[in-house]
């Protein structure tokens, strides 16, 4: 599984690679801090299977950036992983095309099995 990674906070976002690429069957390609910096990537015609995507980002907000995300490549899974643990901010990011929400506080396996969660519900049997 191709996974890119979009969080501001640069520890978390090292340590968070650094967590994932000890998992055997996951590559963590790219890592940014902003949704302007993976919208240039895509742009290149580099594509993930998988984003992890914070929601409290500078410039553009995670939702926001899913919502273009399902426009621009609908194939590509984004796997929300964030802080913010209000009702509205979980479902105003599955309304914008998120497959799954983890919090912040979640460990390392459990980052890893809501990613193989939403990576086997997109591939056919």
């Amino acid at each position: 599984m191709n996974v890119w990674i979009v969080e501001d906070d640069a520890g978390y976002r090292r340590n968070l690679r650094m967590s994932l690429e000890i998992e055997e069957g996951i590559t963590v390609q790219r890592v940014f801090p902003s949704c302007i910096e993976l919208f240039d990537e895509l742009k290149s015609g580099n594509v993930p299977e998988m984003i992890l995507m914070d929601l409290g980002l500078p410039g553009m907000s995670g939702t926001e950036a899913i919502r273009q995300l399902t426009h621009m490549v609908p194939d590509v899974s984004v796997l929300v992983l964030t802080v913010f643990k209000e009702k509205e901010k979980v479902e105003t990011a599955l309304e914008a095309g998120a497959a799954g929400y983890l919090l912040k506080e979640s460990g390392g396996p459990e980052i890893i099995k809501g990613l193989w969660a939403v990576y086997e519900s997109r591939v056919p049997a």
